[in-house]
């Protein structure tokens, strides 16, 4: 008598099961590549570029520790055709990196100050208001050459922070330029074109020239001083070899402190005399401690951002000087975003002044 195959059916069974359960493995692991790779993805896009991309730290960083800085595409970013611009900054001559030093007339904002008045000096009249920082460590950037490339200049006048821009007086249309980036919130300075150490660069016309009479310099401040109104004070355009003469500084220092107005030195050279001289004749002073783009690309700007943290971190505040640069605007725009959720304050030129206390004045310049 034959038997039934009774054992059949419950292998089928089971071998359909086996089937099912390696399906819904394969689906599972699909869906996890597939939602990682959309979390990538708009990862990316939240960012608002493409090509550039800012490292947002999750948790709150430790200040005095150097910054993580901005994470840079692999793939070279695309430039718009340049503009030539009139006149060759000296970051043709490169500007001598120097180490930095604390800002000894850069202190804490000036919270308790009076609202200015027309009997104010030009610089606490042209300035901002003052920003609180609190105990927050302040960055101050100077941005240069401002007016020649005009296209440029224009979109630094975009960035979302108190920017300090220094307007070269022959730029064209430069008043009306300087209207426009007042009315945007920014302070202004003038930058004054010095002599370099080169005489194969131009720092442009009317510039102070070590080799002229105290006559022509006056008179060619004063023209420099007349192209716009508002600003705050002046900064050197150039003038390594301008700065570094003590004999041909003096007469212009004096005749700025005259007016009201504060220097900011540039140290486009290491002997230069300006910033100690102009805190020997009483006069609000300041120095830059960070060059941003002497090298014109992102790596490089991100590099001297992430130092200007570190600066700032370190003696409570520093100024950086950039140019209007594709590179250097690119950059900006993202670490504006992020720096300020980082516990930096962005303030400025004027909130880093404050009278020399009396138990320091006199006392050696370091």
């Amino acid at each position: 008598m034959a038997r039934k195959p009774a054992s059949r059916k419950p292998k089928t069974k089971k071998r359909s099961g086996g089937g099912g359960f390696g399906l819904s493995v394969a689906l599972a692991i699909a869906a996890l590549l597939i939602g990682g790779g959309l979390g990538l993805y708009y990862g990316d896009a939240l960012i608002g570029r493409q090509d550039i991309a800012v490292e947002r730290p999750v948790a709150a960083p430790d200040l005095a520790a150097p910054s993580p800085g901005i994470a840079l595409p692999q793939k070279p970013v695309p430039q718009p055709a340049p503009e030539p611009a009139p006149a060759a900054p000296e970051a043709t001559q490169p500007p001598v990196q120097l180490q930095p030093e604390p800002q000894l007339a850069s202190l804490p904002p000036q919270e308790a100050a009076p609202v200015p008045s027309e009997s104010d000096p030009p610089w606490r009249r042209n300035a901002l208001p003052a920003i609180d920082s609190g105990d927050k460590p302040r960055i101050a950037i100077v941005i240069d050459d401002m007016g020649i490339d005009r296209k440029r200049s224009q979109r630094a006048l975009t960035l979302k922070a108190p920017v300090t821009f220094a307007y070269l007086p022959y730029a064209h249309g430069v008043a009306e330029q300087v209207r426009k980036a007042h009315a945007a919130g920014h302070e202004i300075l003038v930058h004054l074109p010095m002599e370099p150490s080169s005489e194969t660069i131009d720092p442009g016309p009317n510039a102070m020239l070590s080799g002229l009479t105290p006559e022509v310099l006056a008179e060619r401040l004063a023209w420099n001083l007349s192209q716009f109104d508002g600003f705050v004070g002046v900064n050197n355009h150039m003038g390594s070899r301008f700065t570094s003469d003590a004999a041909t500084m003096r007469p212009v220092l004096e005749e700025l402190n005259r007016r009201g107005l504060l220097f900011l030195d540039s140290r486009t050279a290491p002997n230069t005399v300006g910033f100690r001289m102009a805190r020997d004749l009483g006069m609000p002073a300041l120095q830059r401690d960070v060059f941003l783009d002497n090298t014109d690309n992102h790596d490089a700007v991100a590099k001297q951002l992430s130092e200007t943290e570190q600066q700032a971190s370190k003696y409570g505040q520093a100024i950086a000087i950039g140019h209007p640069r594709d590179a250097t605007l690119d950059m900006l725009e993202l670490w504006i975003e992020d720096v300020q959720a980082r516990g930096f304050v962005l303030v400025p030129l004027t909130a880093m002044l404050k009278p020399v206390p009396p138990a320091t004045a006199g006392l050696p310049i370091r």
